[in-house]
């Protein structure tokens, strides 16, 4: 939880502004990503039904794995994300009051990949093919290579993490 720990010293919560954390250390390439649950659903209002539950898991999985550089021979060896169920409980539905005053906060979508690359040497860029779709948002990116670290800006729409 490193990198969510990083993304999170990153920026405050703000609508249109995500965070994301790309680190290299020796042969393991993570990268973490965090943005608010409303530029990812369009809503923060818990589901009002089955149906509604459906759809935001459906939004939720167009968060997608990232693709590191082909020729660095990554593989995705561990996921995490954050689901419909972890953000808005069942048993908060059914006390108004309560899902009420849980989801008055801002909430945020949370996504964490690990890969194993046979080249790291030759990771020269990372694209998250989910800022096409999701195409409102900046991101801002904090970079740990094993040159130095670094920070950067994706304009909304740019999927492109450069690593040289």
């Amino acid at each position: 939880m490193l990198l969510s720990n990083l993304a999170n010293a990153a920026g405050v919560h703000q609508h249109g502004l995500a965070d994301a954390a790309v680190v290299v250390e020796g042969q393991s390439l993570t990268v973490s990503f965090r943005a608010p649950l409303m530029d990812i659903l369009g809503t923060e209002q818990p589901p009002a039904d089955a149906a509604a539950r459906v759809r935001y898991a459906d939004r939720l999985k167009q968060v997608s794995e990232p693709l590191p550089s082909p020729v660095a021979g990554c593989r995705l060896s561990h996921e995490t994300r954050s689901g419909v169920a972890a953000l808005f409980p069942e048993s908060q539905q059914h006390d108004p009051d309560h899902a009420h005053h849980e989801h008055s906060h801002h909430a945020d979508v949370e996504a964490e990949w690990t890969f194993q690359c046979q080249s790291p040497d030759k990771l020269s860029e990372v694209t998250l093919p989910f800022l096409a779709i999701f195409s409102g948002l900046a991101t801002e990116v904090i970079l740990l290579l094993p040159d130095g670290q670094s920070a950067l800006r994706l304009a909304p729409g740019n999927t492109r993490i450069p690593l040289e």
